[in-house]
């Protein structure tokens, strides 16, 4: 590691205000685990496609600044496949697994875990369809439990 090098950069919403979110320049690369740099370049060139048919950047190495591991949103996968992209994406970045965090995102995961990944960095999408699908029932659901007060509720019931 550099000493006295700092990382910054922020995404920037486009025209599609969720989907269209890329990395200034500031942000070519990862500084992981106070160890590694990871170039963002080469986490978009990873063979995808061979695996899944999504992957969103998010978490805080989305969010330009260290990162003590690297967030991947990807759809749900048997374990056989979860393991190989694991595997194949460290190698492929140099850097040990342990540093990187897979999270499947699926139907039966929590609504603010999908939002948060989903709304990460797109590295591939095959199927924007199935991302639109996920991201619009947890869209949903928010917009619900502020107009519920579902948070507050929950709260108060707790605290009382």
């Amino acid at each position: 590691m550099v000493e006295g090098t700092r990382l910054t950069g922020t995404l920037t919403a486009g025209p599609i205000k969720y989907f269209n979110r890329r990395p200034t320049r500031a942000m070519q690369e990862i500084l992981v685990g106070r160890c590694y740099r990871v170039s963002l370049e080469k986490l978009r060139r990873f063979p995808w496609a061979r695996y899944v048919k999504f992957a969103f950047l998010f978490g805080s190495a989305a969010a330009g600044g260290p990162a003590e591991d690297i967030d991947i949103a990807i759809p749900k996968a048997d374990l056989e496949t979860y393991s190989e992209v694991l595997a194949e994406l460290a190698l492929w970045l140099g850097v040990k697994e342990d540093y990187i965090d897979l999270v499947e995102v699926g139907p039966e995961t929590p609504c603010p875990l999908v939002l948060e990944a989903l709304r990460g960095a797109p590295l591939h999408v095959e199927d924007w369809d199935l991302v639109f699908r996920l991201f619009n029932v947890c869209q949903d659901w928010e917009m619900d439990a502020r107009k519920l007060q579902l948070h507050e509720v929950l709260v108060a019931r707790w605290r009382g």
